[in-house]
């Protein structure tokens, strides 16, 4: 599989995760995550460690937070050998109110052609106040 095949790939495997998530199902992205993940939120004070932790976390989100749509934009896939880093801002819709996010995922691939998520960042899209730097 060449590069861009690969990076198809994952952008593939986040979208399908993304449309179920986007239904309350988290399913999809469970079944993506490394035993090792390690997972950054804005709402959370620290970081997830572990898919047991992430499995918990994701559970108490089912059947929450539907999505009536989203835009996946600009996602960009950076491959060094079996790791593939994904960013991409998401702008989930949900009963008109729009929220931006910024999300970095870290694949590494299990075996040929099978990827699994090692690291998850999200965060929100707004700039910051720089007036302090003036």
């Amino acid at each position: 599989m060449d590069t861009q095949q690969m990076a198809a790939k994952i952008i593939v495997l986040e979208t399908a995760a993304l449309e179920e998530w986007n239904k309350g199902n988290p399913t999809p992205y469970l079944e993506l995550l490394s035993p090792d993940i390690t997972y950054f939120d804005p709402f959370l004070e620290k970081r997830k460690d572990g898919f047991e932790s992430m499995r918990i976390f994701y559970e108490g989100l089912r059947g929450k937070g539907k999505v009536d749509r989203y835009e996946m934009i600009d996602p960009v896939v950076q491959l060094y050998g079996s790791v593939a880093v994904l960013t991409y801002q998401l702008h989930s819709y949900a009963d008109g109110v729009d929220f931006p996010w910024n999300c970095t995922e870290v694949y590494r691939e299990k075996e040929a052609g099978q990827w699994q998520i090692v690291h998850n960042h999200w965060s929100f899209i707004r700039p910051m106040d720089l007036e302090w730097l003036k």
